[in-house]
């Protein structure tokens, strides 16, 4: 579907919603989406852009008024959101058909600009050291706050797409979750064929396989997809982190090494016990065990020696 989008040059001014931009360079693409870095200006008494700021646009295309209502609960989603540091912010938005002889859509999603890249990226600048303590540490800490906010919302939203790959860097080097295609409320176990069906779809279409959990993988255990799947995606993130590598990605039957938790620690990079537990409590089967975010983030808040900034 991308080849029916032309990439926009540097210099083209846009109107998203009520703002008004100037694409400044194309920066990527995925999935069915352009992504540009661009001014992000207002006017001046003289009517010419005056440059205050630097965004980010999503382009994506979507083929039928289905794709559109994903889009724009996407939307909806970064509304809520607006408020935390932690969260990539949402600025404006704007729908439109593509042409008059398509049912496809286009979709702007204007957003706050990230300029020191992906956390994935940050990772592969320390590929042979790797990422120490401390480092890991700081980063899993600003992305708990993130995920405690929706948490922490009512009724709670579960990003259920958490890993490295949707966690950017802004200039100030805080580390911010992104891309909310696949957030919802929570989800209770199907309870009809036409339910398991429809569940599974969504997983399949929504979620990554390395990042699911047990009850993700298991519909029949009767547990609702809720904040606790988010606490292992958390826990494989922090695997990842530590190791580059996810704890379940070399066994030859993945899923049934995820269903029963079976993992090891690498001998190497070394990492204090403490730490290595973390994962541990993260990472259990059994979703009913694993913490809640305030719990996680009260036990890294005592192991910085600082105070806690949220309360359950």
């Amino acid at each position: 579907m991308n080849n029916l989008l032309e990439k926009f040059l540097p210099g083209t001014q846009l109107t998203v919603g009520s703002h008004k931009v100037v694409i400044l360079k194309y920066i990527a693409e995925g999935g069915f989406a352009h992504i540009y870095k661009l001014h992000h200006p207002c006017y001046n008494l003289s009517n010419n852009f005056e440059y205050t700021d630097i965004a980010c646009l999503k382009r994506v295309l979507v083929k039928d008024k289905a794709g559109l209502n994903q889009l724009r609960n996407e939307v909806d989603v970064m509304k809520k959101l607006i408020d935390s540091p932690y969260i990539v912010k949402y600025i404006d938005s704007h729908a439109s058909k593509l042409s008059s002889n398509t049912s496809y859509y286009q979709v702007f999603v204007l957003m706050e600009y990230c300029s020191n890249n992906s956390l994935l990226d940050f990772m592969n600048l320390h590929i042979k050291s790797k990422l120490n303590e401390y480092q890991i540490t700081k980063i899993f800490y600003q992305i708990c706050l993130a995920i405690s906010y929706m948490h922490y919302l009512s009724p709670p939203l579960i990003h259920r797409d958490i890993k490295i790959e949707n966690v950017l860097i802004d200039s100030n080097f805080t580390f911010k979750i992104c891309d909310f295609g696949s957030t919802s409320e929570i989800i209770n176990p199907p309870n009809s064929q036409q339910q398991f069906y429809d569940l599974q779809s969504i997983i399949f279409n929504q979620t990554t396989p390395q990042y699911r959990s047990p009850e993700m993988i298991n519909l029949y255990s009767n547990y609702p997809i809720n904040e606790k799947s988010d606490i292992w995606a958390l826990g494989i993130l922090l695997y990842k982190l530590c190791y580059y590598i996810t704890p379940f990605e070399n066994y030859s039957n993945n899923e049934m090494a995820i269903l029963q938790s079976y993992y090891s620690f690498p001998a190497l990079p070394v990492f204090s016990k403490n730490l290595k537990n973390l994962i541990i409590i993260l990472l259990q089967k059994d979703p009913i065990k694993r913490p809640n975010i305030y719990q996680i983030i009260h036990y890294l808040s005592l192991s910085q020696k600082i105070n806690c900034p949220i309360v359950d």
